[in-house]
């Protein structure tokens, strides 16, 4: 019947084929079945077909030592059904010429070709098939200038359909989900630069209209891009990059306010209407799963009661939009709104709310938007035909998350809004999300409910997600990037797995690796000094170099660092620190900490956060050292984009952990800190523990808890107010770190610091200081005493001195090595046996570089007769 309609010798050819390919494909069952039965040593070794062990390699898996045709396992759940499915078969992988498939799978083949043919014909209730998931794929500005007949012949087009094809070809699905940022128009900074590329500055054309056509071009072109690829469907979200932001959203001249409108309809024009074909209407209008008894003949969802498919009449018509494909609901909503009418900046310290100009994240704001989303969630999870409801916004709602070079958006309420409460509600299965170029999946903390955050990493296709759906089950699998090249590799290694399976009455979630279920109650960081390894030992997603995946130097405020420090905490290899000259010691507990020389030692973390906002963060860590009359930075965390904008507008905070000659200050602003009220100087030589503790979001300066050695501190606040951190802040440690350069001006008087530091971890909530650090309260055994060097007997008109045990295996900086760079260090106990002309010259010396690192007089104290009076 199909031959006899058809118009087409060549479609004819091409059907006939399929029919030689089927009925050879049924033949080798047969043929091979006996001879599968034995199975395979995994080595290619035995049975043709042997379904041995799995050797994952460049997103490709051996079984049976043959490689699979698709490129995605002989256990993909795709083969569960009679054949792979023919988006598959249509672009083979050339590079293969033989496919295998195992026992088990030519077992179901067998049985599909022995079933009646009405059933063979119908889908398989536990069928299953899959999606792609890649976030801020950041890639598609470049054809912003030019219509898709000039940028399809650009490289940039085909870097990117290389690397789109190849997942196609070896990890196949269905479609694709994109939760925002696919273009960086954030980084042109003024409409003006945006005509200019457009080649438009001469021209008399409105900002409106200049941004209405870059849209156009890059979204058409990225459409045609990953259909060219072979990916029909792809269901994209707007982010901040898309509307301009984030520097567009602040009020301010040549802000792109104005312009926001046009660029959610280019948005819409560009992705989801065919203006080619003369029919202009929404691609996903006339689903027929939108339809209902009022509905016309002609248009899906026409009558009274249809719940519409997009949120028709409001600002977001043309950017939120619901989409079914076959047992899943996709949502797909734009959450960002102009606060009021955009006249001011938005910000609200008491909630922590805001923070990026007059746009602000929320769903909550616009009752008509809300109560679209809602009727959507309500009608999918009345459908029993749908078993799995997936949303996607571009903003995470859960904090904290891990995050890297991003602004660090959230989504003001969080947990609390509406917006969540109703995922929550009406049983959501995922919530997809970008912005923070980072992996984190997080459980709702809501009874009752299984929903998971899933916030990802794509970035220039760095990392990308598959997930396979079944009846019952999510499987979600990462995948990073490997190769030689700084990006477009095409080469992929699975990095992690979650599992989402709802057959039984209570869901069952495993994960591992990037995709391992963040525990909210656990250290984020923990960095311990035990080992210190060469940058590169380990790959922290992002952190690349020119020609290489993974770093392996950092310059940190002009020292050229090549170690790191792993994090051993939740947050893992994304916010590893890199190092330099930091000199392994004895530690506090007989492990190792890290002395600190000054200025020549640098341990920051490239990791954006994890302070965020009016987020909840709080840290410890053990200190040692003697220098009483410095103000030294312990810890620091800021933002690193702009020149000095810590005290821009004074509206987002740093957080700075500073001894002031040996007493405590947390500083916030330079006009804002916490000071310990004790008028003990910690600087004495003796290891002490520090803990700062915010009680609750967005809590006042006020109230943060200061503990020393597990006792709380009494504090005095200066310029008292909510906190609320810069969101595209980085942490480090004895110094500014990452942060921008502007931080020496603003705090002229602090210096690095200079001693020991061990132990440090961070927490996303409050401090339970007995919980978190039992160590404090116990009570330890009885030691036998340290052997010290003798002072001389005091005469009765000499106080009693205390000098420090010149014993301990710390020591003094001699001089430079011949490199310029290294120091030379040496014990008290060389020291002592220099003649005392030496010793006397060596102990006048007062610190190397400018006063700020350890001489000979602090460390060897009684040897250079400076011991300090009880």
């Amino acid at each position: 019947l199909y031959l006899a309609n058809m118009r087409s010798s060549f479609i004819t050819v091409v059907l006939l084929k399929w029919m030689l390919l089927d009925c050879i494909m049924l033949r080798l069952v047969r043929t091979v079945r006996a001879d599968t039965a034995g199975g395979g040593d995994g080595d290619g070794n035995g049975p043709l077909y042997g379904d041995g062990g799995h050797n994952h390699h460049h997103g490709r898996d051996k079984q049976g030592g043959r490689e699979d045709v698709f490129g995605i396992g002989a256990h993909h759940p795709n083969l569960t059904h009679k054949y792979p499915p023919r988006s598959q078969l249509s672009r083979p992988n050339r590079d293969l010429v033989s496919a295998s498939v195992s026992n088990e799978k030519l077992a179901d083949i067998d049985a599909d070709a022995d079933a009646d043919a009405d059933a063979e014909d119908a889908p398989s209730s536990d069928s299953s098939w899959r999606f792609i998931l890649i976030a801020d794929i950041h890639k598609m500005t470049w054809f912003s200038w030019s219509n898709y007949t000039v940028n399809k012949n650009m490289k940039s087009y085909s870097d990117n359909l290389e690397v789109i094809e190849h997942i196609y070809q070896n990890y196949g699905g269905e479609l694709v989900v994109s939760p925002g940022d696919i273009v960086s128009y954030g980084s042109i900074k003024t409409i003006s630069r945006l005509k200019e590329l457009l080649k438009l500055e001469d021209e008399d054309i409105s900002d409106e209209d200049a941004v209405y056509l870059a849209g156009l071009n890059a979204y058409s072109t990225t459409r045609k891009l990953f259909k060219e690829a072979g990916y029909d469907i792809l269901l994209a979200t707007i982010g901040d990059h898309e509307l301009g932001g984030n520097e567009g959203f602040f009020v301010k001249p040549e802000s792109k306010l104005p312009t926001i409108p046009k660029a959610r309809q280019a948005f819409g024009d560009g992705f989801y209407r065919n203006g080619d074909s003369g029919e202009f209407e929404f691609e996903f209008d006339n689903q027929l799963w939108f339809a209902d008894d009022d509905s016309t003949s002609t248009g899906v969802g026409d009558g009274d009661g249809a719940v519409k498919p997009r949120p028709l009449g409001t600002i977001y018509e043309n950017t939120s939009y619901a989409y079914v494909h076959k047992n899943a609901l996709f949502v797909t909503v734009d959450a960002f709104e102009t606060v009021e009418d955009g006249s001011s900046d938005y910000i609200n310290l008491e909630k922590g709310l805001g923070g990026e100009g007059a746009v602000t994240c929320t769903v909550d704001g616009d009752g008509e938007h809300l109560e679209w989303f809602e009727n959507i969630l309500r009608k999918g999870r009345d459908d029993p035909s749908i078993r799995h409801i997936i949303v996607q916004a571009h903003l995470p709602i859960i904090q904290t998350v891990q995050r890297y070079n991003c602004s660090g958006q959230f989504f003001d309420y969080g947990e609390q809004s509406i917006f969540w409460n109703l995922m929550n509600e009406y049983k959501v299965d995922l919530y997809l999300a970008g912005e923070v170029h980072a992996n984190t999946v997080t459980k709702t903390r809501h009874a009752g409910s299984d929903l998971v955050q899933i916030v990802s990493r794509g970035v220039g296709y760095n990392n990308f997600l598959s997930i396979d759906v079944s009846e019952n089950v999510l499987d979600v699998k990462i995948y990073n990037e490997i190769g030689n090249k700084p990006k477009f590799n095409a080469q992929y290694e699975e990095s992690g797995h979650l599992t989402i399976d709802k057959t039984a009455a209570a869901t069952q979630l495993s994960s591992s690796g990037m995709l391992k279920l963040l525990d909210l109650n656990s250290p984020l960081l923990i960095y311990d000094f035990e080992d210190i390894v060469p940058l590169g030992t380990r790959q922290v997603p992002g952190f690349d170099s020119k020609t290489s995946l993974m770093a392996t130097e950092s310059v940190i405020r002009g020292k050229i660092c090549k170690e790191s420090m792993y994090n051993n905490g939740q947050f893992g290899a994304q916010y590893d620190a890199q190092v330099c000259n930091i000199l392994p010691v004895e530690g506090r507990d007989g492990g190792y900490g890290g002395y600190f020389y000054g200025d020549n030692t640098r341990m920051a973390v490239m990791g954006t956060g994890p302070f965020s906002a009016g987020e909840t963060i709080s840290f410890g860590l053990w200190f040692k050292t003697w220098q009483s009359k410095r103000k030294m930075v312990i810890t620091h965390h800021s933002n690193y984009w702009g020149e000095g904008a810590v005290i821009k507008n004074g509206t987002k905070d740093s957080l700075t952990l500073v001894l002031d000659r040996g007493i405590p200050v947390i500083q916030t602003q330079p006009s804002r800190k916490v000071i310990s009220t004790n008028p003990k100087n910690f600087a004495d030589g003796v290891w002490h523990h520090i803990a700062v503790s915010m009680p609750r979001k967005s809590c006042y300066l006020s109230e943060l808890k200061m503990y020393i050695d597990g006792h709380p501190v009494r504090t005095s606040a200066i310029g008292d107010r909510p906190i609320f951190h810069t969101t595209s802040g980085r942490l480090s440690f004895g110094g500014f770190g990452y942060s921008n350069s502007g931080f020496e001006d603003v705090y002229p008087d602090l210096e690095p610091y200079s001693g020991v530091l061990d132990d440090i971890v961070f927490f996303s909530r409050p401090l339970d200081m007995k919980a978190d650090f039992p160590d404090l309260f116990v009570t330890p055994p009885s030691m036998s005493p340290v052997p010290s060097i003798a002072a001389p007997a005091p005469s009765s008109s000499v106080p009693t001195i205390s000098c420090t045990d010149e014993n301990k295996p710390i020591r003094f900086f001699w001089k430079l090595k011949k490199d310029g760079i290294t120091p030379k260090l040496k014990p008290c106990s060389w020291l002592q046996k220099r003649s005392e002309k030496t010793m006397k010259r060596i102990c006048k010396r007062k610190g190397w570089f400018e006063d700020s690192d350890p001489p000979a007089r602090e460390i060897c104290p009684f040897t250079c007769d400076t011991c300090v009076s009880k």
